[in-house]
């Protein structure tokens, strides 16, 4: 028969609400057996010591005007017992005396059955295996319950918290945290915890458990428990919690993919055309959140790592929803196959689009790797959201290769590039490109040159010789050498104005062109 202690019986068998009012130094004597006063004095007979007393004070008080809290524990002290469970208000005098004696003083709910409670220490002392099992399935439906009830993910970890009298915390499949109950050392160790993988560890010398929630592909996170001597019963309540959370992680993800549908169905209609009934459409919206009277500009969140994962595409589209309630943005969503669609609505004329994408961007790097956003022009009616996507589309695909993806790719950033995507697929930028820099691109491509490269340094110097040949880390002698390469092989010469202007053009031509299908062919 396993040893049983004071804490045990707390954990296990008292009811829930159960409180140390004194004598805490103690909680680890081993408890023999549970016993209850009977009516008449002597109010406990035939103690053998190591025995856990259950009494209400009402009934003390029925016993004499001299039996009290206190000369009960200094009488039990001397024999000795345990520890005492009590029902009442416990006197600061009965604190005092548990507290000398170094004895568990218990104080039990108010309305607890103390035969009920005599039963369930029976029960752990009699088979601990069995009573751990009962108490974990109990813990498991009120779980449960308390889900049901909509008590969500903090009220989850509060109730394992009450039950187990450690730190607990709810981690999502990547370890970023999302709930946190602790104290002291455990809420510092659980808040700069990361788990990956499930197991046993110590971090900050808190021994901690950490528990998938889901298995496998389907895994949703991880619930972490931290303490001191972690035991059996600690162990039992981290599997409940954990299969409680998964199903309430579940219940979320099910309710915010709903949600998620329905925000991308009223993205999709505004797209598809202005309605017939404007107000009817500004109504909708407001139903959904929406002011739709706001300005807006479409922004695109994607991940250069996301590719075609499903897991990865749902933490974007997560982490971007967060951001945007952490900034108080109501904002219309929609996933698409290259990330999230995102209408930023903007407050006045006073807003700068790409500092508030800026705001947007700081918060979501942490969470998304190789974090992608791009916007495109304001938009200042719905009738004009299709344009503003487009942009966007074309400062994600340009500004990937053109500008710093470390900051938010702006449509208004692109420059001379915009009037270039528009010809993008014209015969005549085909002709003007093939006349101008095709065979320089030959040529770098069949000798490994770089005078395209050499080219780009020069005008983006402004043709001044020592800066791109800095710029190049070569010798002025050897860019000299390579600018007559440019006029020989070109044909054109850069000392004139119009064929530099013309070689400038081709380079940028030259970019926008590569994003076709065609890239292959330069």
């Amino acid at each position: 028969m396993a040893a049983i202690t004071v804490n045990d019986v707390l954990r296990l068998a008292l009811p829930p609400g159960t409180g140390i009012a004194a004598g805490a130094p103690g909680l680890q004597r081993q408890v023999t057996w549970v016993v209850t006063p009977r009516a008449t004095l002597p109010a406990f007979a035939n103690l053998r010591g190591g025995e856990i007393a259950l009494v209400s004070v009402s009934a003390l008080q029925a016993l004499g005007d001299r039996m009290t809290l206190a000369s009960l524990v200094e009488r039990l002290a001397a024999v000795p017992i345990s520890a005492i469970g009590v029902i009442g208000e416990v006197s600061d005098s009965a604190r005092s005396a548990a507290d000398l004696a170094r004895m568990p003083l218990l104080g039990l709910p108010v309305g607890a059955d103390l035969r009920e409670a005599e039963r369930e220490v029976q029960r752990l002392i009699s088979d601990h295996e069995a009573q751990l099992e009962r108490r974990a399935a109990q813990l498991g439906n009120l779980l449960t319950q308390r889900s049901l009830a909509g008590a969500g993910l903090p009220g989850l970890l509060e109730l394992l918290t009450e039950r187990t009298g450690r730190g607990v915390a709810c981690y999502s499949s990547t370890g970023e945290m999302r709930g946190l109950k602790a104290r002291g050392s455990a809420r510092v160790a659980l808040q700069t915890l990361r788990p990956t993988e499930p197991g046993m560890s110590t971090h900050l010398g808190q021994e901690i458990w950490v528990k998938p929630l889901g298995a496998g592909s389907e895994r949703m996170g991880f619930l972490a428990l931290a303490g001191e001597g972690l035991d059996e019963w600690d162990q039992q309540a981290a599997q409940q919690g954990a299969n409680a959370l998964a199903l309430e992680l579940a219940k979320e993800q099910a309710v915010l993919a709903a949600e998620e549908r329905l925000r991308g169905d009223f993205v999709q209609s505004v797209l598809a055309g202005p309605p017939a009934d404007s107000e009817a459409l500004l109504r909708r919206g407001q139903e959904l959140g929406y002011d739709l009277r706001k300005p807006h500009i479409a922004l695109l969140c994607t991940s250069s790592e996301a590719g075609d994962s499903d897991e990865a595409a749902s933490r974007v589209t997560l982490a971007l929803n967060n951001a945007l309630a952490a900034l108080k943005l109501s904002a219309p969503t929609m996933r698409r196959a290259d990330g999230v669609l995102c209408y930023l609505p903007l407050n006045g004329r006073t807003q700068r689009p790409r500092e508030l994408a800026e705001q947007l961007r700081g918060r979501l790097t942490p969470e998304i790797p190789h974090l992608v956003l791009a916007i495109g022009k304001e938009a200042a009616s719905v009738s004009t959201w299709p344009r503003s996507l487009r942009e966007a589309e074309q400062a994600l695909l340009l500004g990937r290769q053109l500008l710093d993806t470390a900051h938010v790719l702006d449509f208004g950033d692109l420059g001379v590039y915009r009037l270039l995507l528009l010809l993008r697929e014209s015969p005549e930028l085909w002709d003007f490109y093939r006349t101008t820099l095709a065979a320089l691109t030959d040529y770098d491509r069949k000798q490994h040159a770089e005078l395209l490269k050499t080219l780009e340094a020069f005008f983006a110097n402004l043709g001044n010789l020592a800066r791109a040949a800095e710029a190049l880390h070569v010798h002025r002698n050897t860019l000299l050498y390579r600018l007559e390469r440019i006029t020989e092989i070109s044909g054109l010469n850069l000392d004139d104005s119009e064929e530099r202007l013309a070689l400038w053009l081709a380079l940028k031509a030259h970019r926008v062109l590569q994003t076709l299908d065609e890239s292959e062919e330069l």
